[in-house]
C-alpha cells in the first residue's frame, strides 16, 4: 500500500515537471515569435525610412532640375518678347516711316525679328521617372498630373516651333534672298567676316512698300507671339510643379 502511494506521488511529480516544461517551452516559443515580429517590423520601418529618404532626394533633385529649367526659360521668354517688339517695329515701317530710319537699323531689326531660340531643357531626373514608371507610384496626384502635362505642353511648343522654322525657311528667308542683303544683316548682327556693307542691296522704300513682305512680317509676328504664349504657359506649369514638390517635401 505504501509503495502504491509512492508511485502515485512520483507520477504527480513527473506530471508537474512536464507541465512546467511545457509552460517554459511555450514561453520560449512565444518570446522567439515576438522577437521575429519585432525584427520584421523594425526592418520594415527602416526600409520605409530609406524609401522616404530616396523619394525626398528625388524630389529635391527634381526641384533643382526645374529651377534650372525655369532660369533658362525665363531668358528665352524674354528673348521672344524682344522679338515680338522688333516685329511690331518692322510693321510700323509699312505705314510710311521708313525714311526716318537708316538701312543699318533695318538690318538690325531684320536680324532680331528672326530670332528662333529653341527650348530643349535637360531633364535627366524627370526622364528617369517617366522611363522607369516610378512616376505612377507618386502619392501626390497633383504633382503626378502636372508632370504628365509637362510632356504634352513641351510637345505643343515644339510643334509650333517647327511651324516657325518651316515658315522662315520656306517663305521669309526665300523672300529676303531676293530682296535684301544677308551680308548686311550679318554685319548688323556682329559678324567678323565682313568689313563693309553690300553694294547690291535694294532701296528700303521698295521693301516696305511690298504687300508680300508686310504679310511675311505679320505671319512671323503671329508665329513668334504664339511661341511666346506657349513659353508663358510652360513657366506657369513650372510654378505649379515646384509648388507641389514643396508640398510633398513638407508632408
Amino acid at each position: 500500500m505504501i509503495k502504491f502511494f509512492r508511485r502515485i506521488r512520483q507520477r504527480l511529480i513527473s506530471e508537474n515537471k512536464f507541465k512546467n516544461y511545457l509552460f517554459y517551452a511555450f514561453g520560449e516559443i512565444f518570446l522567439v515569435v515576438i522577437g521575429i515580429l519585432i525584427a520584421i517590423q523594425l526592418n520594415e520601418l527602416n526600409q520605409n525610412r530609406n524609401e522616404e529618404k530616396q523619394y525626398n532626394l528625388m524630389l529635391e533633385n527634381l526641384d533643382l532640375e526645374f529651377s534650372r529649367t525655369q532660369e533658362l526659360l525665363t531668358r528665352i521668354t524674354s528673348s521672344y518678347a524682344s522679338t515680338i517688339s522688333t516685329n511690331v517695329s518692322l510693321m510700323d515701317l509699312f505705314s510710311g516711316n521708313q525714311d526716318t530710319i537708316s538701312a543699318q537699323k533695318i538690318d538690325t531689326l531684320l536680324g532680331l525679328a528672326m530670332n528662333q531660340t529653341p527650348f530643349y531643357p535637360p531633364q535627366p531626373v524627370l526622364d528617369e521617372l517617366l522611363n522607369s514608371g516610378k512616376i505612377k507610384a507618386m502619392p501626390n496626384e497633383k504633382l503626378k498630373q502636372y508632370l504628365f502635362d509637362w510632356e504634352s505642353t513641351l510637345k505643343w511648343f515644339h510643334f509650333d516651333y517647327d511651324l516657325l522654322i518651316n515658315f522662315s525657311s520656306d517663305q521669309l528667308n526665300s523672300y529676303l534672298n531676293k530682296n535684301w542683303s544677308w551680308k548686311n544683316i550679318d554685319i548688323a548682327s556682329g559678324t567678323e567676316f565682313y568689313n563693309e556693307r553690300s553694294k547690291l542691296s535694294p532701296q528700303q522704300n521698295e521693301l516696305f512698300s511690298d504687300l508680300e513682305f508686310e504679310n511675311l512680317v505679320d505671319t512671323n509676328l503671329f508665329h513668334t507671339n504664339r511661341l511666346y504664349s506657349r513659353l508663358k504657359e510652360i513657366l506657369s506649369l513650372i510654378d505649379k510643379i515646384r509648388s507641389e514638390i514643396e508640398v510633398s517635401l513638407h508632408r
